[in-house]
């Protein structure tokens, strides 16, 4: 009696171990080669399904930039409170000169001060709205007065470099929307179906057509079905 594939079963394997079985069965075949194994229709289609579903294996559940997209609103937080907390401070300043300054400019960042406690990206545009009245004339003037001119050049810098970052992540959501609009149970059903016409051509040739490519292919693919 002709060697045959043996039957194997999916149904109780993890996404990981059907996947890795799919990408080691793929490898024999190519090894074997698609000519050899009468399956030259077959292997390419089967070789890109295998793929597909490696990609959502490999698919990453956080985003690379996630923390990165934190710890710069931190920093940003950070820069805004250095700022409105000696604007504060100096309000009690017995020098004049820098009392009327931090008066002048409490008015003027009232409208912000609880921003940090709003949504990320609506904080990029009012800290935006911050730096733009602080950097007019009459501010800057105030700004000066009180040395605080490297802590609002520091402040846009980090505004800036959060938005750096999201439009990272953003970049990240272009890359993941093919993978999240793939069905995965559709997947898998398209993988072992596409494996079991490969299994069925095989055994048939084993049978009608036997060769040693065929019968050492199928004593490999056999030692793998027993060891997954």
């Amino acid at each position: 009696m002709a060697t045959q594939i043996n039957v194997m079963g999916f149904s109780n394997l993890n996404v990981g171990l059907h996947n890795d079985f799919h990408c080691k069965a793929y490898s024999k075949m190519k090894e074997a080669g698609a000519q050899a194994l009468h399956i030259e229709n077959l292997l390419p289609t089967y070789g890109e399904l295998v793929e597909l579903e490696s990609s959502i294996v490999r698919r990453q559940t956080a985003y690379v930039s996630t923390k990165q997209l934190n710890d710069m609103d931190q920093a940003r937080d950070n820069a805004m409170g250095v700022i409105l907390n000696i604007i504060t401070a100096h309000k009690t300043n017995t020098i004049e000169a820098k009392s009327k300054a931090a008066y002048a400019l409490d008015a003027i960042v009232a409208p912000y001060r609880n921003i940090r406690y709003h949504e990320k990206r609506t904080q990029t545009r009012e800290v935006a709205g911050l730096l733009a009245v602080l950097n007019k004339e009459e501010s800057m003037a105030h700004i000066a007065t009180l040395n605080l001119t490297e802590e609002v050049a520091a402040l846009t810098e980090k505004n800036a470099a959060f938005e750096a970052v999201f439009n990272e992540k953003l970049q990240e959501e272009v890359e993941r929307l093919p993978q999240k609009d793939i069905d995965t149970e559709e997947l898998r059903k398209q993988v072992d179906a596409k494996y079991a016409e490969i299994v069925q051509t095989v055994n048939a040739y084993a049978i009608v057509q036997p060769t040693e490519a065929i019968e050492a292919f199928i004593a490999q693919m056999n030692a793998l079905i027993s060891l997954t």
